[in-house]
């Protein structure tokens, strides 16, 4: 008898210890560290993380705001060192992805087979997604629609009598614009995203479908030559910095320009640079380039990546599955940023049909919604970040005339080549 009970006694303190590390890892709390760039970005990642722990308590979600440069830059070291010091997730910009591929293995997860398997990718804009789909593969999932509209000083423009919504082209534009700009204040700021914007609204880019360059065609020159005139003739105006700093929001409370071009995002820029201006501003379609033509471009985009070396990367998933991917996370995401939802099933959502008190109480959603299905493709390149900067660094001797665009991009267009052959 007393043999059985010492049995009995240590078969269950056997069993005891067996079942202690199986509730200790179950009860283990995993930290899902987010990098953003994008402090709106990081808000609404903040809001849903506190949603999504609620469901998931054994999950944590710490976001960390890194300026641009600094979080594109440390990230790429740190994937190019198998991942050591990266986030579970990233944001990463469109500008900056080609750096990412220029290894071959750009230490991301690639998306697709969950995409396909969770019925997504009939959900996600095609259009967007292939800014962070490289050799048959998807590395992100974009934040935005990006569609790009004018953005107007609605006093200003009603003052000279001029409604933009009734301007149907780019010369409708341009001389209803001389009744609206004077030497002080110009209808359009000129920025180094201008030219590319324009280019896509008449479907064109700096890189083809093959990945071929193309920014030194006959129409993206031509597309810079009239943004030059336009300066020339005082209806644009070169930008005081580049359209997203301090000195170009002291721009727009001094009324020197009475408009922008911009994506949906850059809505959400003027209500967190510029609050002073609320009730001021509209939206309207862009003039297409001929009767009948596109309404409007894309500009700038943004894909949510899992870090290959991550050791939580099911948690990782699961939470873009949370925000990234549920009609839920898109509604409230246009909510804080103003970003277009690119899930189509939550483009129709009454919710992004608010009136918008900063513009005016117009309804923004229904003039995305309008426009949705017109916006551009643009293709990825592993070398689309190394001709943006060297655009960016020459884009003020154009401006200044001391080079042509032709002549510009030209020698981009041969740099980019010789780098592409070289390998």
């Amino acid at each position: 008898m007393k043999t059985l009970l010492c049995s009995l006694i240590a078969l269950a303190v056997l069993s005891t210890l067996a079942v202690v590390p199986t509730m200790s890892r179950a009860q283990e709390k995993i930290t899902l560290e987010v990098w953003t760039f994008v402090n709106t970005h990081a808000r609404w990642y903040r809001e849903m993380g506190e949603k999504f722990t609620k469901e998931n308590p054994n999950i944590e979600i710490k976001v960390t705001e890194i300026a641009y440069q600094e979080m594109h830059d440390r990230l790429l070291v740190a994937l190019q060192s198998g991942g050591v010091g990266a986030p579970d997730i990233a944001d990463i910009e469109q500008g900056r992805f080609g750096d990412f591929l220029r290894g071959g293995d750009p230490g991301l997860v690639d998306l697709k087979p969950r995409l396909e398997q969770g019925g997504y990718l009939s959900k996600l804009v095609a259009a967007r997604e292939a800014l962070y789909s490289y050799q048959g593969k998807i590395y992100g999932i974009e934040h935005a629609l990006t569609p790009v509209v004018y953005y107007y000083r609605a006093d200003l423009w009603d003052k000279a009598g001029v409604d933009p919504n009734k301007l149907e082209t780019w010369d409708e534009f341009v001389e209803a614009a001389k009744k609206v700009a004077s030497k002080d204040s110009a209808v359009m700021p000129v920025f180094s995203d201008l030219h590319p914007i324009l280019l896509r609204q008449r479907g064109a880019d700096y890189f083809n479908e093959k990945g071929e360059v193309t920014i030194d065609s006959d129409v993206s020159v031509n597309t810079m030559d009239w943004i030059l005139k336009q300066i020339d003739a005082g209806v644009f105006a070169q930008a005081a910095q580049d359209n997203y700093n301090a000195p170009d929001w002291a721009a727009y409370k001094e009324g020197k320009f009475s408009g922008t071009i911009g994506a949906d995002w850059y809505a959400g820029f003027l209500k967190d640079n510029v609050p002073e201006l609320s009730g001021k501003w509209k939206a309207a379609p862009l003039p297409a380039w001929e009767k009948g033509g596109s309404r409007t471009s894309v500009n700038g985009g943004t894909g949510s990546c899992i870090v290959a070396a991550s050791k939580h990367i099911e948690e990782a998933w699961k939470f873009q599955q949370f925000t990234m991917l549920s009609v839920e996370g898109n509604v409230r995401r246009f909510e804080l940023t103003t970003l277009f939802p690119p899930l189509v099933p939550a483009m129709s959502d009454e919710r992004l049909h608010a009136k918008d008190k900063y513009f005016s109480d117009q309804d923004l959603g229904a003039l995305f919604s309008s426009i949705a299905d017109k916006t551009p493709t643009q293709y990825q390149s592993p070398f689309r970040a190394k001709l943006n900067s060297l655009l960016t660094a020459a884009f003020q001797d154009i401006i200044d005339r001391k080079k042509t665009p032709k002549q510009t991009f030209t020698e981009i267009a041969e740099s980019i080549r010789a780098e592409m052959k070289a390998g």
